[in-house]
């Protein structure tokens, strides 16, 4: 027959696995707000049970029941919510980059109010206008000069900030690219340490929530996507390249970049170049190699042809005091491919040498002038004039940082549902942990009393039997 100490021990696998179980709970409810950590829950299982002493084989059910006993402590997750999340936090950190700075290339380039290019430019002309209808007027003279070295401070100043805004950037991918191979290091060995956990047969479930919560960034910095292995382990890709692999990290490589001078290019050990799909180090690569570029060579167009323009036409006329062929904007400091910077008023020009006749003109012959002043109405920009030509190039960038904030606040509130939607089924329900110890409380409470009553049952076996005998 069954022995009393085998129910006592039924009793305690009771208490021990309810005992566990509040536990896991209070593990639950103690991170409640910690980022990134998936809800425990452990999964309860009958013990083995054992032959009935004395029982014949085949006669009644022949096997006693052992109690209860926690076989593992399950981790809720789902896989396919993690790699929408994963997907959508990339595009929106691409996006976000890039609106970013977009919009500090509008501050920069800002048309609004009189320091802009456009109405420096419209001023400048004016002058001219004013000069052909009084030629010998100094006053006029000296406002043209001070309007033209104000006009390059301007080029000269809008080049330098976006040349710093482009290596803020360059710099921003160096930080970016660090923070990858860092965590990159970080999710390896979690690697070693979740695989030997896994083959001793236990679930680590912490680990797999800081390695989640990784992988997480490198999505979000780097577009890149991960694949669990058998041996609990994860592969690690950005652009089809391996950047995780068991416990083995392949990090990313910065050098200067030959075909960017100044710039740094970001590469794999085997020398291919880094080709991020999504995320924070595409948006700034977009950034720096693309948009700010654009405006760069829009600008240095501009820059040389004003400078152009006006001095093809000022080299060929005569000033009143008789100074003629000389350059306007000093051409010999220009530089191509980069005349916003290198634009400035040639410094052999005063304000009486500024040429307003034509070679052999007549006094009061403002013929020049008149030819300066026309150019702000023609079309010296490949079929449009100066101010279109940047009033097209402040809508173009208008449309593009519009779009770029339009995609990321689409995805940011993509990325928001699903963050709900994740939360809602990997997070902690206070209500539902507390439902849940009520219920392990009274299982544990009615363990306890199991075990009570054998208590009693032993205290008159051992006291009471045998008493009467002996008195």
């Amino acid at each position: 027959m069954p022995d009393m100490t085998s129910g006592i021990q039924t009793a305690l696998s009771s208490l021990l696995a309810n005992s566990q179980e509040i536990q896991i709970i209070e593990h639950n409810v103690a991170n409640v707000n910690t980022p990134g950590y998936h809800k425990q829950d452990g999964i309860l299982a009958t013990a083995l049970p054992k032959p009935v002493n004395g029982w014949a084989p085949g006669v009644g059910a022949g096997q006693q029941g052992e109690g209860v006993t926690v076989e593992t402590i399950q981790r809720y997750s789902n896989n396919f919510l993690d790699t929408r999340f994963r997907a959508a936090t990339g595009e929106a950190s691409d996006w976000d980059a890039r609106s970013q700075v977009l919009g500090q290339l509008q501050d920069i380039t800002s048309e609004t109010g009189d320091n802009g290019l456009a109405a420096q430019l419209t001023q400048f002309w004016a002058s001219w206008s004013s000069l052909a209808n009084d030629p010998t007027n100094q006053s006029i003279r000296s406002q043209i000069m001070d309007q033209a070295s104000a006009l390059a401070d301007t080029f000269n100043g809008r080049a330098s900030q976006l040349k710093q805004l482009q290596s803020d950037q360059n710099q921003a991918i160096a930080t970016q690219v660090t923070q990858v191979n860092t965590t990159a290091s970080q999710v390896a060995n979690l690697n070693k340490e979740i695989t030997r956990l896994t083959a001793l047969g236990q679930q680590p479930n912490d680990l797999l929530d800081q390695r989640d919560q990784l992988l997480d960034t490198l999505a979000g910095a780097a577009g890149a996507t991960s694949s669990l292995q058998a041996d609990g382990s994860v592969i690690v890709s950005v652009g089809g390249h391996t950047l995780v692999s068991a416990g083995n990290a392949n990090p990313l490589q910065i050098s200067p970049d030959p075909g960017k001078p100044g710039m740094f290019q970001v590469t794999w050990k085997d020398g291919q170049a880094l080709d991020a799909p999504s995320g924070t180090l595409n948006g700034l690569f977009t950034a720096r190699d693309k948009d700010i570029p654009a405006q760069l060579t829009a600008l240095n167009q501009l820059a040389g042809q004003v400078a152009t323009s006006i001095n093809t036409l000022h080299t060929g006329g005569v000033a009143p005091n008789g100074a003629t062929g000389l350059d306007f904007f000093d051409s010999t400091a220009l530089v191509a491919g980069d005349e916003a910077a290198t634009l400035r008023v040639n410094p052999n020009l005063d304000a009486a040498s500024i040429a307003t006749a034509q070679n052999g003109g007549q006094p009061g012959d403002s013929t020049i002038a008149a030819q300066i002043a026309a150019l702000g109405t023609s079309p010296a920009m490949g079929g449009t004039t100066f101010n279109d030509f940047i009033n097209t190039q402040a809508t173009t960038l208008a449309n593009d940082l519009n779009r770029a904030q339009s995609n990321s606040s689409r995805n940011s509130q993509v990325l928001q549902a699903l963050t709900t939607q994740r939360a809602s089924e990997t997070g902690v329900s206070l209500d539902e942990e507390a439902a849940n110890l009520t219920k392990y409380q009274r299982a544990y409470e009615a363990a306890a009393r199991i075990m009570t009553a054998y208590d009693s049952m032993l205290s008159t076996i051992i006291n009471g039997i045998g008493t009467s005998a002996g008195s």
